[in-house]
């Protein structure tokens, strides 16, 4: 495996694996549940992907209600306008999270799950997030508090050394904790920051490219030679054949608020 950057298409086909796993249907039934999301409003789901989330938002707001989709990927736009066809209420655009292409004030809650650490100029994301809800309205944010990411090994240094070079090469994006000072710099008003623990005791379509993208970090990286990047994935690979695979992380949904 290496960590080429992904086509459209592949990207689609990949986020339709890891989307319709039970692991991700219950994280977005959890995520729409705490949001309490009314009937007749309107949502801005950024990042919404090939359509999962923008289908579960739908039957929440009712046919009075309303649902805009915003993706960079066009074959995933297309994918979730396939899944959302006989949804009236829903539709989809292309655009990025740091130049929507919406009217200002346009929405009673905007939804970013997962999306704020692929950005490179966050604090323009959140300005544009800002722009297009509507006073009063709320912003749900989701991002993983990578700290808490923990995963079984048989061999715990290398597994040390392996998570210091991801955080090396992701840099300082790791937004979970950062949220609850960049979201009142934005303007937002935090009401409340909810918790929830994932757990994945088998290697899944998700973890699989989580393994894929570490790799490729480690191939890059002058830490570790070819060998003991094999050990280090074919642990891995042991351990879940022997069901003694292990990884847990704690995401955080802040929901915040536009002022009045």
């Amino acid at each position: 495996m290496t960590n080429h950057q992904l086509s459209d298409e592949e990207e689609t086909e990949m986020l339709e694996q890891i989307l319709s796993t039970a692991t991700a249907e219950t994280f977005r039934n959890f995520v729409c549940e705490e949001i309490s999301l009314q009937a007749d409003e309107s949502v801005l789901s950024v990042g919404c992907g090939p359509g999962f989330e923008a289908a579960v938002l739908a039957q929440q707001v009712g046919e009075g209600g309303s649902v805009t989709g915003i993706d960079v990927n066009e074959d995933v736009l297309a994918a979730a306008r396939n899944r959302c066809s006989n949804l009236s209420q829903v539709s989809f655009q292309h655009g990025d999270v740091t130049e929507l292409p919406v009217t200002d004030e346009s929405y009673d809650l905007v939804i970013a799950k997962q999306v704020l650490q692929f950005v490179d100029d966050v604090d323009s994301a959140l300005e544009e997030l800002f722009r297009v809800l509507k006073p009063g309205g709320r912003i749900a944010v989701v991002e993983s508090a990578r700290e808490s990411e923990v995963m079984h090994s048989s061999d715990p240094e290398q597994m040390r050394r392996a998570n210091e070079v991801y955080r090396t090469v992701r840099g300082d994006r790791n937004f979970g904790t950062q949220l609850l000072s960049l979201l009142p710099d934005a303007g937002f008003t935090v009401e409340d920051v909810v918790s929830r623990a994932t757990v994945q005791r088998e290697i899944n379509e998700q973890v699989e490219r989580g393994i894929e993208v570490q790799r490729g970090f480690l191939e890059s990286s002058d830490a570790f030679d070819d060998s003991e990047i094999e050990a280090w994935e074919q642990d891995l690979r042991d351990l879940d054949e022997a069901n003694q695979f292990l990884f847990c992380g704690i995401t955080l949904l802040y929901i915040s608020r536009k002022p009045e």
